[in-house]
């Protein structure tokens, strides 16, 4: 089994990439906002709908490793926005990394990378904007990318993964120019997820 954690700034394409593993593995992706956008519907996105969707996920995580031999999935793919200078945000990963290596079980970070101008042309994908109510006020979307673009630092440095999670596979691709299938492929291959 494994957990995938597809790491990343606004439309980098973890989603969508997640989207691709997902048919080439006996996996299930959850993104995001499945469980983000359930709490910020009804309260916005405040402090409390972040912290609450945190708490589901956590939950989810370790009914997943609670019931591995009974799962109808094997390996379990999600997709998160880190800010690297925010210690919460690097304790939230190593606490979900944590529950499936205390289980045996291998974790995969896998971090997008893309310039800009692509983010913001992928920001107003179809697929994107389908999938994902919140982000279909267009000029709310952008505001948030480039903002949040500004104020974090949504890339990590130069094998920081590797270096805060010994225990972890990690990977950065960027992905400016690699389309979803290829990118999926060479997780695929590197990690050799057959």
């Amino acid at each position: 089994m494994a957990f995938i954690v597809l790491i990343g700034a606004q439309a980098t394409g973890k989603m969508t990439v997640g989207r691709e593993l997902e048919k080439r593995m006996d996996a299930k992706l959850l993104f995001n906002h499945q469980t983000l956008d359930i709490f910020a519907e009804y309260v916005g996105f405040i402090p409390k709908a972040f912290e609450l969707s945190n708490q589901l996920r956590l939950d989810l995580f370790d009914a997943f490793v609670e019931n591995i031999p009974h799962n109808p999935i094997k390996s379990l793919i999600f997709t998160v926005l880190i800010d690297f200078a925010a210690t919460e945000d690097i304790a939230f990963l190593d606490s979900i990394a944590s529950t499936f290596i205390q289980a045996q079980e291998d974790v995969y970070f896998i971090e997008l990378v893309a310039d800009l101008d692509v983010r913001l042309q992928r920001n107003a994908h179809e697929s994107r904007l389908q999938a994902k109510p919140s982000k279909r006020d267009l000029a709310f979307s952008e505001s948030e990318l480039l903002s949040s673009y500004a104020a974090n630092r949504l890339e990590s440095e130069q094998d920081e993964l590797a270096a805060c999670f010994p225990h972890v596979h990690t990977l950065q691709i960027n992905n400016t120019q690699l389309s979803p299938e290829a990118t999926a492929a060479l997780i695929i291959e590197k990690f050799q997820l057959y």
